[in-house]
């Protein structure tokens, strides 16, 4: 599953992620911080969100590497297993064709870096327009597709941005980062208005510890 062009990864040879500013910033993503019950004072062990943080250090761990087939999905049921959680044939059918279940459904604004994405029928167009007081300016338009994917949601960027850890987009490619987005959004910075059109089905879900 998977495809796509991968503008947005940082796999490239200037090993910077290429985001508009426009639409969001983002720096190196720092290990999320332990929330809730996984703080000092909780006095939980193997919550959803320690789930999270060990799927998001697995997936990180393998950047650049195959994880098992080079499915995609293959990467998320790795990271879910060794973070203690459960996998998509945990709760249904796993077919290659099927809208996996991943855990707890949950909505873009309550998405947390380890969630995972389910996308169907996924794209985006992202159009860049400068307009310069003399008059000059420049269109610039691009667009990611992911068909039947899965992803790891690494950290949210705000704008309906996400910065994704997958494999298998485009076909055949090694784990590694890139910036999709999941809201409609217009943005002006000076000069420079970012408009961002999301179409297709995506579902997110939380891990649950077995």
């Amino acid at each position: 599953m998977g495809s796509g062009l991968i503008p947005g990864s940082t796999d490239g040879p200037s090993g910077t992620l290429d985001i508009d500013a426009g639409t969001s910033a983002l720096t190196e993503s720092p290990d999320p911080s332990p929330i809730g019950l996984d703080a000092p004072s909780g006095s939980g062990s193997n919550t959803a969100p320690s789930a999270g943080l060990g799927v998001v250090g697995y997936a990180r761990g393998h950047r650049g590497h195959h994880v098992g087939d080079g499915e995609c999905s293959t990467l998320a049921d790795r990271a879910l297993a060794s973070a203690g959680a459960r996998g998509a044939a945990n709760f249904g059918p796993v077919t290659p064709d099927a809208d996996y279940v991943w855990g707890t459904q949950v909505t873009l604004d309550e998405l947390q870096p380890g969630d995972i994405v389910q996308f169907r029928s996924y794209r985006y167009d992202r159009e860049v327009s400068v307009d310069n007081p003399d008059g000059s300016g420049t269109n610039d338009a691009s667009f990611e597709e992911r068909p039947h994917h899965t992803a790891i949601v690494e950290s949210i960027n705000g704008n309906g941005g996400v910065t994704v850890l997958e494999q298998n987009a485009p076909q055949g490619s090694a784990v590694r980062r890139a910036q999709l987005f999941f809201r409609d959004s217009t943005v002006t910075a000076g000069h420079r208005t970012t408009t961002i059109r999301v179409q297709g089905t995506f579902w997110f879900f939380r891990p649950q510890p077995r």
